[in-house]
C-alpha cells in the first residue's frame, strides 16, 4: 500500500479517537517490526502524519484545531508508540514547539504565518542541546544569534536534534546576549543548515535525532519566536512538564507491545521444561504470572501517565484564563518527574522479563525482541532518574522548590 491509496488528505486536521487517526496509526504498525529490524528511517509514515495533519490536534478551534487537551494528546502519543516507538518520539519537539507558538506569539501577521504552517500540517524539529562542558538543562548556549542589518545570523551547532531529519523548520535555542535567549524557527533547506542523521544510540536508533550545524545561516525578524531573559528571574510558566511527560508515554506505548508479544511468546511454543509444573507452556501458571506482572505494568504505566496529564492541563486551564498558577505549574513538573522514578524501574523490568516468558529461543537475533529494552533503556537516559527521585524526595521531605532548567 502506498500514502496516495491509503493516507488521503482529509479536509481537517484528523481528530483524537477518530476512525481516521485509528486508520493512520494501523498503517504505521504494518511496518514497524520490518523498519526496526533494517534500521530503516520512517519518512514515508511521518509523510503520512503531515498530510494527515496530525501534528495540528492540540490547536484550540479558536485557531482551527481540535483543541486537543494534553490527557488527549498523550494518549495519541501512547497509541503511535505501540505502533512505532520512532514515530511517536520524532514528534517530541513539535508539539512543544505548537505551545510555544501560541504562548509567545501575539495576534498579528507573524502569529498567523507559524499557525498557518502548523494548520498545514507541517512539523517542526528542535535543535536545543548542545555538547561539550555546559550543564545540562542550564538556559545558556554556545549558539549565537547576531543581529545584523538584514536581521539575524546563527551560527552554533547542536546534538540530539530529535525529529530534525523529518521537519519542516528547526526550533533552535540560541544565546543573544549574556542574559537572554532568542528562540528562532530555521527552514530544515535553508543555506548554511546541515542536517545530520549520525545519532548511534542503542535504541530509539530512527528518531531522526543528530546533529546539526549552522554555519553563517540568514534569520528573518518574523523567525525569532520569542526572548528569554535568563538572569534567575522567577520561573515562567512552560511546557517542560509535557516534554518529560511524552517520554513517559512513549515508554507506555512500549510497554504494551511488551505485553503484546510476552503472550505470543507462550501461545507460540510447543514444548517447555522437564520440570516445568505442565507440559504446555500455555498452561503453565509461573509463566502466566510473569505476563501478569508484564501486563500490569503496562496498564500502570499508562495510567500514571494519564494522571499527570490531568494535573498538566489544569495548569494550563489557569493560563488560559488569563492567570497561570505558578503552584499548578510546580505540581506538574512534581507529578511527571514522580512518573518518571516509577515508569522507568518497572518498564526496564518488564521488557527483561520478557525474555523469561520465552526461553532461550527469545534471545535470537531474527526475532529483534531486544529492541523493546533498548528503546525503554534509551528513553530513560534522557534525564538520570536517581537525579529526579532525588528532587522529588527533597520536594517531599523539606518542600524545596524544584530546579529551574529544561529537566522541569
Amino acid at each position: 500500500m502506498t500514502a496516495e491509496t491509503t493516507i488521503a488528505a482529509p479536509a481537517d486536521p484528523v481528530l483524537p479517537g477518530s476512525p481516521e487517526l485509528a486508520a493512520l496509526i494501523t498503517e504505521i504498525a504494518a511496518g514497524a517490526e520490518e523498519r526496526a529490524a533494517k534500521d530503516r528511517n520512517a519518512h514515508e509514515q511521518i509523510d503520512w502524519i503531515r498530510r494527515a495533519r496530525l501534528g495540528a490536534i492540540t490547536l484550540p478551534a479558536s485557531e482551527g484545531g481540535p483543541g486537543a487537551s494534553v490527557r488527549q494528546l498523550l494518549s495519541v502519543v501512547i497509541d503511535l508508540a505501540e505502533a512505532d516507538p520512532n514515530v511517536a518520539h520524532a514528534l517530541r519537539a513539535h508539539f512543544w514547539q505548537v505551545n510555544e507558538l501560541l504562548r509567545a506569539l501575539p495576534p498579528g501577521p507573524r502569529r498567523q504565518h507559524w499557525l498557518d504552517e502548523v494548520r498545514a500540517g507541517k512539523l517542526f524539529g528542535n535543535a536545543n542541546s548542545e555538547r561539550g562542558g555546559q550543564a545540562a538543562g542550564a538556559f545558556s548556549f554556545a549558539t549565537g544569534l547576531t543581529r545584523t542589518g538584514d536581521g539575524f545570523r546563527l551560527n552554533g551547532e547542536k546534538f540530539y536534534s530529535t525529529g530534525t531529519l523529518f521537519a519542516d523548520h528547526i526550533g533552535v535555542s540560541a544565546q543573544l546576549d549574556e542574559n537572554s535567549v532568542a528562540a528562532v524557527l530555521v527552514p530544515v533547506g535553508r543555506e548554511g543548515v546541515t542536517v545530520l542523521d549520525d545519532w548511534d544510540g542503542i535504541g530509539q536508533t530512527r528518531t531522526g535525532t543528530g546533529t546539526t550545524v549552522f554555519d553563517d545561516v540568514r534569520i528573518e525578524e518574523h523567525e525569532v519566536i520569542d526572548v528569554r531573559v535568563t538572569d534567575g528571574s522567577p520561573r515562567p510558566t512552560s511546557d517542560v512538564a509535557q516534554l518529560q511527560l511524552y517520554l513517559q508515554a512513549i515508554i507506555a506505548g512500549v510497554l504494551r507491545s511488551v505485553a503484546t508479544d510476552a503472550a505470543a511468546l507462550i501461545r507460540g511454543r510447543s514444548r517447555s521444561f522437564q520440570h516445568a509444573p505442565t507440559a504446555s507452556p500455555a498452561d503453565d501458571p509461573i509463566l502466566h504470572a510473569e505476563v501478569g506482572r508484564i501486563s500490569s505494568a503496562a496498564y500502570v504505566a499508562e495510567a500514571a501517565v494519564l494522571a499527570a496529564a490531568d494535573e498538566i492541563d489544569a495548569a494550563y486551564r489557569s493560563e488560559r484564563l488569563g492567570s497561570p498558577d505558578p503552584a499548578l505549574f510546580a505540581a506538574a513538573s512534581l507529578a511527571a518527574s514522580k512518573v518518571k522514578v516509577h515508569v522507568d524501574a518497572i518498564a526496564l523490568r518488564a521488557a527483561t522479563d520478557l525474555f523469561e516468558v520465552g526461553g532461550a529461543s527469545a534471545a535470537s537475533r531474527s526475532r529483534n525482541l531486544d529492541r523493546h529494552w533498548r528503546n525503554i533503556r534509551t528513553l530513560t537516559l534522557h534525564n538520570p532518574t536517581a537525579y529526579k527521585a532525588a528532587v522529588v524526595g527533597d520536594v517531599t521531605v523539606n518542600a524545596t522548590p524544584l530546579p529551574v532548567n529544561g529537566y522541569f
